[in-house]
């Protein structure tokens, strides 16, 4: 089967620093998409979605094989969200 064609947009728009955050990766590519490529459920995957820092490594790594970019820029933009807002 072959990879859906929005991967390869996803890994221009972050390689072209257009994809900041790791939310605004599955307004590229469906969620749906994702996760049945990963081969996870819906439920766990709309659980790590939810709560990012439940991901394992080897889920966001696997997140980085599909759309063909380092596992340490998926790991980043993951590790972002995570960060807590400045006030202000």
């Amino acid at each position: 089967m072959a990879a859906d064609r929005r991967y390869n947009i996803a890994k221009d728009l972050i390689s072209a620093g257009k994809i900041t955050s790791f939310h605004r990766i599955f307004e590229i590519v469906p969620k749906s998409v994702v996760y049945k490529d990963m081969g996870i459920n819906y439920n766990r995957f709309t659980k790590l979605m939810a709560n990012p820092d439940l991901f394992t490594l080897r889920e966001l790594s696997t997140i980085a094989k599909l759309i063909g970019v380092d596992p340490k820029t998926i790991i980043d933009l993951a590790y972002d969200t995570l960060k807590p807002k400045k006030k202000g």
